[in-house]
């Protein structure tokens, strides 16, 4: 097959996967509550003679574009490739979306949570990078309809700690950093300065997935700088909300100057955020500087309760200094001209540790991963027709579906969860269904601590990508997913 940039454009990369949403509310409960009850899914999952990753009886991968450091490659070749200009695959694969491509096949762009130590990086000849000391970015795959790998390469260059992110109706990847280093000589109070860059970050980029490679790196400085972590795009509004991977973290809305101009915002496109924009954060109407986290005032958000919120507006979204070292220079802290410090001054409520986000159904879901009485999370819902918050779901006991993280919708209406377990050495992607049950998709049976990531489906739901981390591994999951229609 040959893939050109002439059929990239012809190919459908605005629509979505067609993925239904019934149940999101409590599939999400259902992570938060540890799912309990077993569902039969798929079957158990069978041993992988290459020692790889685990299936249910009558499934296949395909592991394709490989990359990893000399360390965690352990000597086996496995686990190192190159891309289609010969430069290493880069390491460290994290979140990933997947486009619809011409003929049935896919398109992927792939993030590397790569920070300033690691090797092998994106783009090593330094074609086109944000700055050039930064070895992060994103590479795009292109994969016919039987999960071959066509074409790869770097897609964006010189970021750092590309982690999470999200789509956008008009067929683009928002790769965010969850870094906030900043050219300068050490400091006594800015604890964000280092020699060791030579721009700033903690900025959100825009990577085209209809590019054939490295695009342009603006930084999207209207959407602030912080150590951002994932994005939603409300698809009726155009905005795009934003999650925060600080204990003291906000939750925020960003609006484009084009959609606030008047523009359409189904005529949106690549670009257009690059534009400008305004930054808010959310603010309950009638509780300032609500404290969500219900650790040092139990029961403060009591669950299912309706709160009216309002949006505030971040008046310098791009603040020189995010974190601030503590007295005699010894830790760090949040810093007053922080996103954080300004917006919760200002009345807004204050999140612990925001990470994933999803929108369904005229809302926004978003996990707080240290939140509740116990650190042991929570989920948050936000209608956006009617603005208002809701704790859908605090548990008081370890859930039995370990360090969720990445998340996606099936197309068969369950959730389908990533996990990175730090404790039992297992890390499972895992299917929950609206009724609370769980059931197994997949384990990593190689790297047994190495966390999983960017769980997606292609566009006629017959292929699940999914990620791991170390080695960094790229998987084409198929088979016979029909059977959960039934």
């Amino acid at each position: 097959m040959t893939w050109t940039r002439r059929s990239f454009l012809r190919a459908s990369l605005l629509g979505s996967s067609g993925l239904a949403v019934g149940g999101v509310d409590q599939a999400l409960a259902a992570i938060s509550r540890g799912a309990k009850r077993m569902a039969r899914g798929f079957g158990p999952l069978v041993r992988d003679p290459a020692g790889l990753l685990e299936l249910p009886a009558g499934f296949t991968y395909r592991m394709f574009s490989p990359g990893a450091s000399e360390k965690d490659r352990g000597g086996d070749a496995r686990f190192a490739s190159t891309l289609d200009d010969g430069a290493p695959t880069p390491c460290l694969h994290d979140g990933m979306e997947a486009f619809p491509g011409p003929d049935g096949g896919t398109i992927l762009v792939r993030n590397h949570e790569l920070s300033l130590h690691h090797e092998p990086v994106v783009d090593p000849a330094r074609k086109r990078p944000y700055d050039a000391l930064a070895g992060g970015g994103t590479t795009t795959l292109w994969v016919d309809r039987e999960g071959r790998l066509v074409n790869s390469f770097a897609s964006l260059s010189g970021t750092l700690r590309n982690c999470a992110g999200g789509r956008t109706p008009w067929g683009s990847w928002l790769s965010a950093e969850e870094a906030v280093q900043m050219p300068g000589v050490r400091d006594a109070r800015n604890a964000d300065l280092t020699s060791r860059v030579k721009e700033r970050h903690g900025y959100i980029f825009e990577v085209d997935s209809a590019s054939d490679g490295l695009v342009d790196p603006v930084p999207l400085a209207a959407m602030g700088r912080f150590r951002h972590e994932a994005v939603a795009v409300d698809p009726v509004t155009g905005f795009a909300y934003l999650t925060e991977d600080r204990d003291d973290a906000l939750v925020y809305r960003f609006r484009p100057d084009v959609v606030i101009r008047g523009a359409a915002p189904s005529s949106l496109r690549v670009g257009d955020y690059a534009r400008g924009g305004v930054l808010e954060a959310l603010r309950v109407r009638t509780r300032p500087q609500l404290d969500t986290d219900n650790r040092s005032r139990p029961g403060a958000v009591r669950l299912g309760e309706p709160l009216d919120v309002e949006w505030v507006r971040i008046e310098d979204p791009d603040p020189d200094c995010d974190m601030e070292r503590g007295p005699m220079g010894v830790g760090e802290r949040t810093a007053p001209s922080s996103t954080r410090a300004q917006g919760f001054a200002a009345g807004c409520a204050r999140f612990a540790q925001t990470e994933g986000i999803v929108y369904a159904n005229d809302c926004v879901y978003l996990c707080c991963t240290t939140g509740g009485p116990r650190r042991l999370g929570q989920v948050f819902r936000i209608h956006l027709r009617e603005q208002k918050l809701a704790l859908l779901v605090q548990p008081d006991d370890h859930a039995q579906l370990d360090g969720p993280d990445n998340l996606c919708v099936a197309p068969w209406g369950d959730l389908v969860v990533c996990e990175d377990n730090k404790f039992d050495r297992s890390n499972f992607v895992v299917g929950v269904t609206p009724a609370g049950t769980y059931f197994r998709i997949a384990r990593n049976a190689h790297s047994l601590e190495s966390e999983l990531a960017g769980a997606c489906f292609s566009a006629d739901g017959a292929t699940l990508f999914v990620n791991v981390q170390r080695p960094g591994m790229t998987f084409a999951i198929r088979g016979p997913w029909g059977s959960r229609r039934a």
